[in-house]
């Protein structure tokens, strides 16, 4: 199975591209490395192969491949952006452009959290001409790395936007994350009505629970006590942490005595 995979990247990586006989042994020995886990090596020998300067068409898909063994199995995303960006800059194919555009806004969302550079990346992809088939992603993610910069009111705007694309899975975490935003900037009537719709549609466990330990959590910021108390008892037997809903539940009761003297 592996030495299929390489055999297809070989051919990937070479179709349509002039090459000589030495070119295809560096970049066999790259794939043995690769085969071997020996991704530090494999880099270096990737990296030989970019200085002999190879045509404009392997040197792209020689440095995707860099940026992939970078960020995936060596952790090191600052190289990884400097081929991917290699690529944004200097090729003239968009389907390249996009896919390495793709896998910096997860390194700048997912993996080094500069959800600055990844709102850049994602407005970037949205703007992009010809229009992408993943508009709806890239405006999810878009809106996700404003929320976490606690651009809140702007995230919502966004969040809102999405709520009636053709993706249930995007208009869901869209209305839950408008719930927190609204959370956040201590709105409390909204994050419950946002969280409420999210419910509606909700279907695995855990995250109806969690969303509704934040509903309790909002009722009791806005001091309704009965009905924030009711939420976090309907949820005693199954919240992973069943001593916090113990002492919230302890502490309403004992708020709600001390209203009645």
């Amino acid at each position: 199975m592996k030495k299929n995979k390489q055999i297809i990247f070989l051919l990937f990586i070479l179709t349509g591209c002039g090459f000589s006989s030495g070119l295809y042994k560096d970049i066999i020995k790259a794939q043995d490395l690769i085969t071997d886990q020996k991704f530090s090596e494999a880099v270096k020998t990737y990296e030989t192969i970019l200085l002999k300067k190879p045509s404009k068409n392997i040197a792209i898909k020689i440095n995707f491949q860099l940026g992939e063994l970078y960020s995936i199995y060596l952790n090191n995303y600052d190289k990884s952006l400097k081929h991917y960006l290699s690529i944004v800059n200097s090729s003239n194919e968009p389907n390249w452009q996009v896919k390495s555009l793709e896998r910096i806004g997860i390194i700048y969302y997912e993996d080094i959290k500069n959800y600055i550079e990844a709102e850049k990346v994602y407005k970037t992809l949205i703007n992009f001409h010809p229009v992408l088939e993943n508009q709806n992603d890239y405006k999810y993610k878009y809106a996700l790395s404003i929320f976490m910069q606690n651009k809140y009111k702007a995230s919502i705007e966004k969040f809102n936007e999405l709520k009636d694309v053709k993706n249930a899975r995007i208009v869901l975490d869209s209305y839950y994350h408008a719930g927190l935003a609204y959370f956040y900037r201590r709105e409390w009537k909204e994050a419950l009505n946002e969280w409420k719709e999210y419910l509606k549609r909700e279907t695995r466990k855990d995250k109806v629970v969690n969303t509704k330990f934040l509903i309790a959590n909002a009722y009791e910021s806005s001091e309704k006590l009965k009905e924030a108390y009711n939420i976090y008892y309907s949820i005693l037997g199954d919240y992973p942490h069943p001593e916090i809903i113990k002492s919230r539940l302890e502490s309403l009761y004992n708020r709600r005595i001390a209203r009645k003297r």
